[in-house]
This record gives C-alpha cells, sequence and structure tokens, in this order.
C-alpha cells in the first residue's frame, strides 16, 4: 500500500471511530478500540489515556478494559499517567 491510501484509510478510521463515540449507543469496546487506534496508529497518548478511562468507565466490572488500560500503561511507562491515579500508600488521618 502506498502512503496516500495508508493516511486515507487511518483519516477514514478515525471519523468512524468518532462518529461511533458520538452516537447515543456509544459502549465500551468502542471506547477501547479508539483508545488502541490512538496509542498504536496516531500516537497520541493522552487522548488514547482518555479513552481507555471512558472505557473502563463505561463498563466498569468488565476486567478486560481495566487490562487493555493496564497494557497501555505498561508499554508507554505510565508512571506520570496524565490522570494521576489516588495514591493508596498515603497514610488514613
Amino acid at each position: 500500500m502506498t502512503n496516500d491510501v495508508c493516511f486515507w484509510l487511518c483519516i477514514r478510521a478515525e471519523n468512524c471511530f468518532k462518529k461511533a463515540i458520538e452516537s447515543e449507543d456509544v459502549d465500551a469496546e468502542t471506547y477501547s478500540k479508539y483508545a488502541i487506534f490512538l496509542w498504536k496508529v496516531r500516537n497520541d497518548l493522552w487522548a488514547a489515556e482518555e479513552n481507555f478511562l471512558e472505557a473502563i468507565s463505561a463498563d466498569p466490572t468488565n476486567s478486560f478494559y481495566a487490562a487493555n488500560y493496564a497494557n497501555f500503561l505498561w508499554n508507554t511507562g505510565g508512571e506520570e499517567t496524565c490522570f494521576p491515579l489516588e495514591d493508596s500508600t498515603q497514610e488514613m488521618v
């Protein structure tokens, strides 16, 4: 495939993801797939993280989405995430 074709396929894919997310029937799977696209194809770690968290929020009992997010953090060195997690090591007052 030529670079032009790849470019247009990426644009088309992103437009499809955006339409799906804007719909009323958006689900965790859509957020998760879009997050992976943003991470792997666009290299937009900030937006990818936001969408991983949206996926978890949309279906908090499904560990698959939490595992995808953990994989993302592991592979991107997520010590300083866009959305810091609460520090559970702090003393309770």
